[in-house]
């Protein structure tokens, strides 16, 4: 009976510090990554230290060349009639002088954008690669693999990473290739942050979505953050104001409210709405002036950066993105000439000879920080 006694006794202490165990706040994910971004009073921080990401969003293609899958600049950079390169080599040193560029500007962050995914007409999804098509469903693992190299780039060259995805609403395999990203980079502090739609106010395909719609699917991907890559950080692109109507920033999991605003007339005034009426850490995740020289001149460009940046900073943004690395040809005006480069001349990098010529805006990068919060 004694020896009884004293058993039940122990399963009971054991119980009990088990319980009073299981009672103690978890550890934050950054206590044990120490090298991940997180926010903390509305500001983003590495360790200790404050981070506010300079970003340049960049466009990347999927490239085949001899059944060899792998990330390659957008096909709009440099001559944008056609690919520079025709070999896995030559086309990831592009990749790497593009990106060390970037980082000579005064850039700390890319956002690099590879949500352009088509289907085909039964609805799967897939990646264009040269004259292949990469299916998502199938070929998950090959597609995460070749943007691994990217990634790599991107911390060979000291840049951290928000990573823009194709939106996984209602579609499992859209799902499973989100986790099946998610499970890659999960260890991987470059990747900063995961933007999981762009604009949904323009891009979002449900007419009039519900509120509680919104909220559903935004718990969703949390709780795919929450399990596949608890140490970065869920965002989505906000495009203007009027979408709280249906993806409200103030009510949905996302861990910091990332703003798109294009319009000179309205930058000032969308920004001071974002800084007062969403109570959660934001930043500009894109803006620009297009600038040809002629209808708009460099100079506006310039002058428009530094403006749109102090007022982010003056009205407590915690970071800065600009649309982005080069011209796109071939389109309307306001997506044309947003770029930093044009496609005129050359500009030499480490000896590389990059097709196109910094805009007077681009110089303008590094000396931003020095702007301090005027109230």
């Amino acid at each position: 009976m004694n020896n009884l006694s004293t058993f039940k006794n122990t399963l009971s202490f054991v119980f009990i510090i088990v319980l009073l165990s299981s009672c103690q706040p978890s550890k934050s994910p950054q206590s044990d990554k120490e090298d991940f971004v997180y926010v903390e009073n509305k500001i983003f921080k590495i360790k200790q230290d404050t981070f506010f990401p300079m970003m340049l969003n960049y466009v990347i293609d999927f490239r085949d060349i001899n059944n060899d899958l792998f990330v390659s600049a957008s096909k709009n950079y440099e001559n944008p009639d056609t690919y520079e390169y025709e070999t896995k080599e030559e086309s990831l040193k592009q990749l790497s002088i593009h990106f060390r560029l970037i980082k000579q500007l005064g850039f700390n962050t890319l956002r690099i954008c590879m949500d352009r995914v088509d289907s085909d007409r039964k609805g799967n999804y897939f990646y264009k690669a040269d004259n292949k098509k990469y299916f998502i469903k199938k070929e998950g693992r090959k597609i995460t693999q070749a943007l691994q190299e990217c990634i790599d780039i991107a911390q060979d060259n000291d840049l951290k990473v928000m990573l823009l995805i194709k939106p996984p609403i209602n579609n499992k395999d859209l799902e499973n290739f989100t986790i099946q990203l998610l499970k890659k980079f999960y260890n991987q502090p470059t990747i900063f942050a995961y933007d999981f739609m762009n604009e949904p106010l323009y891009f979002d395909h449900e007419a009039n979505r519900k509120k509680k719609d919104a909220v559903r699917i935004v718990n969703r991907w949390k709780e795919l953050m929450s399990l596949h890559a608890p140490n970065q950080l869920l965002t989505i692109g906000f495009s203007e104001p009027i979408e709280v109507f249906e993806w409200d920033p103030s009510i949905l999991a996302v861990d910091f409210v990332q703003v798109h605003t294009y319009h000179p007339l309205r930058v000032p005034n969308e920004i001071y709405w974002y800084s007062q009426y969403i109570d959660k850490a934001w930043m500009i995740g894109e803006t620009a002036l297009p600038a040809d020289n002629d209808s708009i001149s460099y100079e506006m460009q310039r002058q428009f950066i530094i403006d749109a940046f102090n007022y982010t900073v003056d009205c407590g943004g915690c970071g800065f993105g600009w649309w982005e690395f080069q011209e796109v040809k071939n389109t309307h005006f306001e997506a044309q000439y947003t770029g930093l480069l044009n496609h005129d001349s050359i500009t030499l990098c480490d000896n590389y000879q990059l097709i196109g010529t910094l805009k007077p805006a681009a110089y303008e990068v590094a000396s931003l920080k020095n702007h301090k919060k005027q109230k």
